[in-house]
């Protein structure tokens, strides 16, 4: 998408500059990502501590995976699910 928007000169060299970018429009694009990226880590930093988790669900789940993992490697002689 073409868009005209009015940016400091200084900032743009600088940013061009440090992120090693080619182009003007790259080391943008490249600052726009990471500054979504660095938004939505503070959003889900920000849950922290304010969801519930049922830890015998996940203690049930990892006895789960590891059943799966243990049945996976005997594969190859027995075929017998877990």
């Amino acid at each position: 998408m073409r868009t005209t928007v009015t940016l400091d000169d200084n900032l743009v060299r600088e940013l061009v500059e440090i992120s090693g970018m080619k182009t003007k429009t790259a080391a943008v694009t490249s600052a726009i990502r990471e500054q979504i990226r660095t938004a939505k880590l503070k959003r889900l930093s920000d849950l922290l501590g304010k969801i519930a988790v049922d830890e015998k669900a996940f203690e049930e789940g990892n006895e789960l995976d590891l059943n799966r993992a243990a049945w996976l490697e005997r594969l190859g002689g027995e075929n017998d699910a877990p």
